[in-house]
C-alpha cells in the first residue's frame, strides 16, 4: 500500500472518530506544529466586550493572545466578567479607572504575605500592591 493511500485512510479514520486537527498528532508532531505557530500577545488590555442579542458580556483586564495557524485564533482570559442588559449604555455603566485615582483596599494579611514571601519592608509591599492594583501574585512577581 502506498504511503499516500495509507495516510488518506488514517486521516479518514481520524475524521470518523472525531479526531481532527491536533488530537491525532504525536508529541513530536505537536511540538513541531506549536513551534511553527506565530503567537502575538496584546498588552495593557482594559476590557473586551462580547455583545449578544440578550446581553453584553464585559471581560475585564484580560490576557489576550493571538495564534496564527492559517487563521487567527484569539485567546482571551479575563480577571473578571460582568454581564449587562443590551440597552445599558457603556457610559452609564462603565467604571472609569485612572491610575492616580484608584482606591485599593489593602488588608494587613496581604501585606504580611508579600513581606514574608519576598523579604521586603511593609512600605515596599504596600507600594507593590498598589502598583499591581491589589493583585497579590503580581505584586510578589514584581518584587522577585
Amino acid at each position: 500500500m502506498s504511503k499516500r493511500r495509507r495516510d488518506a485512510r488514517r486521516a479518514k479514520r481520524r475524521q470518523q472518530q472525531g479526531m481532527t486537527g491536533m488530537e491525532g498528532m504525536s508529541s513530536k508532531q505537536l511540538q513541531r506544529a506549536m513551534s511553527s505557530m506565530d503567537t502575538e500577545e496584546i498588552h495593557d488590555v482594559i476590557e473586551v466586550i462580547v455583545r449578544t442579542r440578550t446581553e453584553d458580556i464585559i471581560l475585564k483586564e484580560p490576557e489576550v493572545s493571538i495564534m496564527k495557524m492559517g487563521q487567527e485564533i484569539w485567546s482571551v482570559v479575563p480577571t473578571s466578567v460582568e454581564r449587562r442588559q443590551p440597552g445599558t449604555s457603556l457610559e452609564d455603566a462603565a467604571e472609569v479607572i485612572l491610575d492616580d485615582e484608584v482606591e485599593i483596599k489593602i488588608n494587613d494579611g496581604d501585606v504580611q504575605l508579600i513581606v514574608s514571601s519576598t523579604n521586603v519592608d511593609e512600605d515596599i509591599a504596600i507600594s507593590a500592591l498598589k502598583k499591581a492594583r491589589g493583585d497579590i501574585a503580581a505584586a510578589i512577581m514584581s518584587l522577585s
